[in-house]
């Protein structure tokens, strides 16, 4: 069975973005330069996120693909149908269509982006890592990497890491 992933980064208040979707603060943190994330990539075939963090990326990347090679699975309450370069546009219920891509064959599943998502896999306990980077910024408001909800869940710290000025935690389920 496919391993579900979330890995991403947050502000130092636990923001993925500022309400308008900005990224700018991540962008002006200070990566390593010899930072890579192709051995995360190596363990996955399926990335999912939502429609807004579908669209931010396709901005942001311009003409180049976008997980190229990697079957994507974007939640939207508007769009339908096929997602160019591989993948399709899907709505309902978040856990029980990532339940489905868990029991399907092949590599393991990254969330990319999306606190609802999150939120409703981690109140379902179908986050096996998350993979966080922090940002030594404070944003203020914006949209959180976990909403509000009624759940409490505890995880094992598997490592941390120092990517530039990012600090990445790895934590697993238990």
């Amino acid at each position: 069975m496919k391993k579900v992933f979330f890995y991403g980064a947050m502000s130092l208040d636990s923001f993925l973005s500022s309400k308008n979707n900005n990224l700018q603060w991540l962008f002006d943190t200070e990566l390593d330069k010899d930072f890579t994330i192709a051995d995360f990539e190596d363990k996955i075939d399926t990335v999912v996120m939502g429609s807004t963090t579908f669209q931010e990326t396709q901005k942001m990347l311009g003409t180049e693909p976008m997980f190229a090679g990697k079957e994507k699975i974007v939640f939207s309450h508007k769009e339908t149908g096929p997602i160019s370069g591989g993948g399709y546009y899907v709505s309902g219920d978040p856990a029980a269509i990532v339940k489905t891509l868990k029991s399907a064959s092949g590599k393991n599943i990254w969330i990319v982006g999306g606190g609802r998502i999150v939120t409703e896999l981690i109140k379902r306990d179908l986050i096996d890592d998350l993979w966080i980077q922090i940002a030594p910024v404070l944003i203020g408001t914006g949209k959180r990497l976990f909403e509000e909800s009624d759940y409490e869940k505890r995880f094992k710290l598997a490592g941390i890491k120092r990517i530039g000025e990012l600090t990445e935690i790895h934590l697993k389920h238990l």
